[in-house]
């Protein structure tokens, strides 16, 4: 079993056909695939299944970073390009059957569906196999350009259940089946990566997401491990300055100081780095620290509270200076010390991106692509960072990654379903937990958007799960100190209470002349229409602009009423229109490249229509 664990995990990156015979590269840096590998031709596979027939998702490397007429070459091949990949490739979509002859492509082709799992999750997924499938709940990006309803689709399709949670990133959604289903899901063109889900996000405990640091070229994907280090250091130091451009009002200067000077010795209790005070926020290996609102200046704005927390652009090569490494917050956040909004934790995230780390798939890792309040790094961040740089003084060099420990059986969930169907409001749930590795945690969420965590572990209750009117879809998750989870799902009806019969007439000896009532009105039932909703600007569905920010307008309508229009974008920010019926948004920044914008209308009974549209910025 642990070897074919292995074997999972190290899969190369295959579909991959050379423009040119018998060619040598480096490879793309993707989590569990070897970094340096041969090419040679191989023919073409049929396509993966998709929802946009005759187009799909490819890398394209080139054998040096792509320059700018590359990459408008690309445009004008009809080409979306999505992320950077190091080295030197890009994430894109295009047209099938299109030819790259003539702009210098290395390389060119599709990942295949194994090739989308997180090694993390690769011992659950074939345990789960092997043993005729295991239930977990994973975290699914989406590429950016992928409509969001279709993502839904999409995992309807494969059979798995969709967990609502109101703080994923936008290209992420949380779902739970067995691992076959999650395999399945692999093997869709629109799936970029699955990877494991932090139990705080499947209990529903707030955690706010990480937008992706910056190359020159773009974002970078949950696949990324490494992205590089400065100087292209692998196994080298590096001797940085950081500099304070403007800090945010909320905190004494000295304190917010402190902190972020707090992270970076963190890092270099570790690694090879020394972190040293500047005036000149603009010099060469210098990460210039601001805080700021809205645009400022890097062509990635803030939005106002509820957005973006932070976000850094990675060392040179990916950018030039003087931006490379600059960490910048959103000034517009309620930022605290010790608790949520964290200055040390969010700038110990920010800082690993500056040192050149992309995500981490482990939940508790510092990199993880969703903060969480800490006290220092994991060790799976303390690997990372040595995988870049020489270790500090006194520590140990890295060795390779520690192989997951086996349960000595695999990690079993029993629940004891309530009655079903049930007039009552909520229900109470118990069962067990068995097998895994460590401490098990157990979980809840439902369709309807509630969650929260069971009491005890080997045996477990869960006290009160409301109940609305209908089909109520529950999934419950338990999940051991390796990350291995075991979800079983049900689901209970909750009926409307029955009016109560009529008590009989009784009998009148003196007869009346009979009144005849009113007929009765009957009582409303629930409301299940979800508003209908229709983006009248920009027109089409598909923009392609040089514009910073859009603007989106239209009408919204609902059988009772609109109670509100929201909207969120890729990059990870949202918001509120102006206006119900007839509504607008303010300028939604955009980013270069792919970003997708989700417009929701939703009306007081909680029903909610969208509509989204992919715009590229050139």
């Amino acid at each position: 079993m642990r070897k074919l664990k292995y074997l999972f995990a190290g899969w190369w990156v295959v579909g991959l056909a050379f423009a040119q015979p018998g060619l040598q590269t480096a490879g793309v840096h993707l989590k569990g695939l070897n970094r340096d590998f041969a090419r040679t031709p191989a023919t073409p596979e049929p396509p993966l299944r998709r929802r946009t027939a005759g187009r799909s998702h490819l890398l394209v490397q080139f054998a040096n970073d792509p320059s700018d007429e590359q990459i408008n070459d690309l445009q004008n091949l009809g080409a979306t390009v999505l992320s950077y990949v190091p080295d030197f490739a890009l994430s894109i979509s295009v047209n099938d059957g299109t030819s790259f002859d003539g702009i210098g492509v290395l390389a060119v082709g599709s990942l295949r569906a194994a090739e989308k799992i997180s090694p993390d999750l690769a011992g659950t997924l074939l345990d789960g196999t092997l043993l005729g499938g295991l239930a977990v709940s994973v975290l699914v990006e989406f590429y950016q350009d992928i409509d969001p309803n279709d993502a839904r689709v999409i995992a309807g399709e494969a059979g798995l259940l969709v967990l609502e949670n109101p703080d994923l990133l936008s290209n992420h959604l949380l779902v739970s089946g067995t691992t076959a289903q999650v395999l399945d899901l692999a093997a869709w063109d629109d799936v970029a990566y699955i990877f494991p889900a932090a139990p705080e996000l499947i209990a529903g405990t707030p955690m706010r997401g990480s937008a992706a640091a910056f190359t020159k070229r773009g974002a970078v994907a949950q696949s990324v491990a490494l992205v590089g280090g400065w100087d292209g250091a692998v196994k080298g130091g590096a001797d940085l300055k950081y500099a304070w451009v403007h800090l945010t009002d909320a905190l004494p200067a000295d304190s917010v100081q402190s902190e972020i000077v707090r992270a970076f010795s963190e890092w270099a209790k570790y690694a090879k780095l020394t972190f040293t005070e500047t005036s000149d926020a603009t010099g060469d290996e210098t990460i210039a620290v601001l805080f700021a609102s809205g645009d400022h200046g890097d062509g990635y704005p803030f939005v106002p509270e509820g957005g973006i927390l932070a976000h850094t652009f990675y060392p040179v090569p990916m950018n030039p200076e003087p931006i490379a490494g600059n960490m910048h917050f959103n000034e517009d956040e309620s930022w605290k010390i010790g608790a949520n909004v964290d200055v040390f934790s969010i700038a110990l995230h920010e800082a690993g991106h500056a040192l050149g780390l992309g995500h981490s798939d482990q939940p508790g890792a510092v990199m993880y692509p969703y903060y969480h309040q800490a006290t220092g790094l994991a060790q799976d961040d303390i690997t990372a960072i040595l995988q870049l740089y020489a270790p500090q003084d006194g520590q140990s060099p890295p060795s390779s990654p520690t192989p997951v420990t086996p349960a000595s059986s695999p990690l079993t969930l029993t629940i004891q379903p309530p009655a079903s169907p049930t007039t009552a409001s909520s229900v109470a749930i118990s069962g067990s937990a068995s097998g895994g590795v460590g401490t098990v945690q157990v979980a809840w969420t439902t369709n309807t958007g509630s969650s929260g965590s069971a009491q005890g572990s080997a045996s477990w209750t869960i006290s009160t799960v409301p109940l609305n009117i209908g089909d109520n879809a529950i999934a419950i998750t338990a999940r051991d100190s390796q990350a291995n989870q075991a979800t079983q799902n049900l689901t209970i009806t909750r009926n409307p209470l029955s009016s109560p019969t009529p008590a009989p007439t009784p009998v009148n000896p003196t007869p009346v002349t009979p009144v005849t009532p009113p007929p009765a009105t009957p009582a409303p039932g629930p409301d299940t229409t979800p508003p209908s909703l229709t983006i009248l600007s920009p027109a089409n569905t598909n923009v392609s602009t040089s514009d910073s920010a859009l603007i989106v307008q239209g009408i919204a309508q609902d059988n009772v009423g609109v109670a509100s229009v929201t909207w969120s974008s890729s990059n990870g920010q949202s918001g509120t229109a102006s206006g119900t019926n007839n509504w607008i948004t303010p300028a939604i920044p955009l980013y270069v490249g792919a970003t997708t914008i989700t417009i929701r209308a939703s009306d007081a009974a909680g029903n909610t229509g969208w509509r989204s549209i992919s715009v590229t910025r050139n």
